[in-house]
């Protein structure tokens, strides 16, 4: 069995389904998308493929390059079924870098809560927001910084909406972070402080911190007031 090998004949490499095909886009129909695959033939983007991705498809132009998967080698008509999937995560991607550089205020539902913080969700990507990114009305007030304590707080914010940006996004791991602290660009003792603790510190410099959270992609980590690092 050589199926999930990749498959050669004498005309060149064989497409299997699955694979990630680059092409051009060379006609956009109401509800068809025509993609040039080179010597593999054409691709299509049809039916339930086309509706789930209608989104995107809004702004792909004829000529603009884009990547598919392959989800029927070669159906009936002869084209090549392709998914956007992929094209679509990469936009949410796109679109959560841009919300970063925008300082862009977001009204998100907590959906749940561990010792470290709130897990909230953005355009179906999960995010974290660390306990220490909390407004001061809504950051737990436990004198004894017993985190048993502090979790019971933070759960009585399930359920809430929050206005928060996104200061971080980290697509490798499929995971944002957020703050609510940080919002509209305001200056502060919060931003003069990051400027600071940047302006002390280079790439290699062995740093002390407290572990403010353990989540399941990383510990948070305060270097000072007000300043965070995610290892």
């Amino acid at each position: 069995e050589t199926k999930n090998e990749e498959v050669k004949d004498d005309l060149g490499p064989v497409l299997k389904n699955e694979d990630i095909v680059e092409g051009v886009v060379v006609a956009i129909e109401k509800s068809a998308l025509y993609v040039d695959l080179g010597i593999f033939g054409t691709g299509i983007i049809y039916g339930v493929e086309f509706i789930n991705a209608r989104d995107v498809i809004k702004r792909i132009n004829i000529g603009d390059t884009i990547s598919a998967k392959v989800i029927l080698r070669e159906n009936e008509e002869g084209y090549i079924e392709l998914s956007l999937k992929e094209a679509r995560q990469a936009l949410m991607w796109s679109d959560a870098e841009v919300a970063i550089r925008e300082k862009r205020l977001v009204d998100l539902v907590v959906k749940d809560a561990n010792k470290g913080g709130l897990i909230m969700d953005w355009q179906g990507i999960s995010g974290f927001l660390p306990a220490s990114q909390l407004k001061e009305e809504n950051y737990p007030r436990i004198e004894d910084g017993d985190k048993d304590k502090i979790m019971r707080e933070l759960k009585k914010l399930i359920g809430k909406r929050l206005t928060v940006t996104i200061i971080s996004a980290m697509p490798k791991e499929g995971k944002l972070i957020f703050s609510e602290k940080e919002q509209g660009g305001v200056a502060g003792s919060n931003k003069e402080t990051k400027e600071l603790v940047s302006g002390n510190h280079v790439v290699g410099d062995e740093v002390e911190g407290t572990v403010t959270g353990v989540v399941e992609f990383g510990i948070f980590v305060r270097l000072e007031e007000g300043v965070e690092g995610l290892v």
